[in-house]
């Protein structure tokens, strides 16, 4: 579990405090370790602690009235019994639960919305729609970028649990504000947009002061949306009415957060830390790469408890151990020996570190430079494989028009497929020559993997295996991904988990 790797000591038996009053008290627990708080409000006669960090979340609840509607009630029933759900979310909200839950707070927010990211993601940094939606709160690009979320080659904001939260939270006041202080209104517009919900008030006639979310004719989605949130709110409100027993989540921060001051490894960090790369980059999902960015941002999260041990290690540590990385783009003329020369580097390197298979390169693609004066050998650079990069899924056009220099293998590099897939999809021999402005057939890859085959033979069930997500199953098994999502009673929203049978035609 990545709990037990990180060692974020976050779950335990919630059945023993559950008829536990809640007392003041004074304590230190409810402030996260990396925030400073003014010296009275850790010391105050009315700071109150919680036995769990549900408890918590159960105390600021304020948008129960709404529970009893029917589409609240009918949506509750898909979470009702559903164990295995509740302790995959659970495992993966114990490291930025706290931390959201507490920022919610601090604005006098419902604490339902804490809860929004179990809707949109599953609780997942990593989720990324069909639309192409990211993080735990699934921004959009263009929405990311007007609430100030950096997205660049090393780091995309939208990953980040701290600055997507701030964000989302940010975007969420504002549509409160918009829409007459109404809450479910609100919700409805963080899920299709502001300009749809306005667009529906006109064409019904309806005041922005008179609109109830329960009588506006929205799509499918957005309908399902705000009560799906609202009954998960329900269940948590009440466990035991559901047959659900929620592990606890401590109510205390997990995580410190350091700032480094200049550009790291991961993997020095979980040198450094004692700890394995893969908890590091869990716990660290904003960054895509295997390093901090080299400007900015340039902090890092580690289970409180190894702090103190990363900031000796960062002290002892050389100025020459740490390596920085440069993002260089080829420009037309470019060599690889010019390159490497013009840099200070080889090009053996240069190979090397950007995986290339002999001295070929192309212009407007771009190769990573390594920087300092203890560079890491030809050896610890091949032991890499790929250098620990934490890879993006790239965006996949339905089509790509060739440009002067492409080939199957260089197209098949840029958007993780394998150019055999290319070639048998657009009827293509694998050494077939291409043409500038030669237009390919790139829709059969949308959400496929690179490492598994994209059609294999059907059967009418399926068991869920670790990576998959219902995209990628439709595709895999040729169908169409709102037929399986209806044959199983799921949504886009629904969360899928290893051991899961799928059913994979009508029943």
């Amino acid at each position: 579990m990545i709990l037990a790797s990180c060692q974020v000591n976050q779950t335990q038996d919630d059945s023993a405090h559950q008829a536990t009053q809640r007392l003041p008290v004074k304590s230190k627990e409810t402030v996260p370790e990396f925030q400073a708080a003014p010296r009275d409000e850790l010391t105050s006669e009315h700071a109150i602690t919680y036995f769990s960090l549900w408890e918590r979340i159960r105390a600021s609840l304020s948008l129960q009235p709404a529970y009893s509607h029917p589409r609240v009630l009918e949506q509750a029933t898909r979470y009702a019994g559903n164990q295995e759900y509740f302790n995959v979310i659970a495992e993966r909200a114990a490291p930025f639960l706290h931390g959201i839950v507490s920022e919610v707070e601090s604005r006098g927010l419902p604490m339902e919305i804490a809860l929004l990211p179990f809707v949109e993601s599953a609780f997942s940094p990593d989720a990324r729609s069909r639309e192409g939606a990211v993080g735990l709160w699934q921004f959009m690009p263009g929405t990311a970028r007007a609430y100030g979320l950096q997205q660049d080659w090393w780091y995309d904001g939208r990953r980040d649990p701290g600055a997507s939260t701030t964000a989302a939270l940010d975007y969420l006041q504002f549509l409160h504000n918009e829409f007459d202080q109404d809450w479910l209104i609100a919700l409805a517009a963080y899920n299709t947009g502001s300009r749809n919900i306005r667009r529906t008030l006109r064409r019904e006639g309806v005041q922005i002061e008179e609109a109830d979310f329960w009588k506006l004719p929205l799509n499918a989605e957005t309908s399902a949306h705000v009560p799906r949130l609202l009954a998960l709110a329900s269940v948590i409100a009440k466990p035991e009415a559901f047959s659900i027993e929620l592990a606890v989540l401590s109510d205390s921060e997990p995580l410190s957060y350091v700032d480094i001051g200049r550009q790291i490894e991961l993997e020095q960090i979980a040198s450094l830390t004692d700890l394995e790369l893969e908890c590091v980059q869990t716990l660290n999902p904003g960054y895509l790469r295997w390093a901090t960015h080299p400007q900015f941002p340039q902090q890092i999260a580690v289970p409180r408890d190894r702090r103190a041990l990363l900031e000796r290690g960062l002290a002892q540590l050389e100025p020459s151990r740490f390596v920085t990385w440069e993002h260089y783009a080829i420009q037309p003329g470019d060599t690889l020996s010019e390159i490497a020369q013009q840099l200070g580097t080889s090009a053996e390197t240069l190979r090397v570190i950007n995986n290339l298979q002999g001295s070929r390169i192309i212009a407007g693609e771009s190769l990573l430079i390594p920087r300092g004066s203890r560079l890491p050998t030809l050896a610890e650079l091949r032991n890499r494989r790929p250098l620990n990069e934490r890879r993006q899924q790239p965006d996949i056009p339905d089509f790509y028009t060739v440009r002067r220099g492409d080939n199957l293998w260089s197209i098949a590099r840029r958007f993780d497929l394998r150019s055999a897939d290319i070639a048998a999809n657009n009827h293509l021999e694998l050494d077939s020559l291409l043409q500038p402005g030669q237009v390919l057939d790139l829709e059969f890859a949308r959400n496929a993997t690179a490492d598994r085959p994209l059609t294999i033979p059907r059967s009418d069930l399926y068991w869920v295996r670790p990576g998959d997500s219902l995209s990628q199953i439709a595709q895999r098994f040729e169908l169409d991904t709102a037929d399986l999502l209806r044959w199983n009673g799921l949504t886009n929203n629904d969360l899928i988990y290893p051991g899961q049978k799928l059913i994979l035609s009508p029943r």
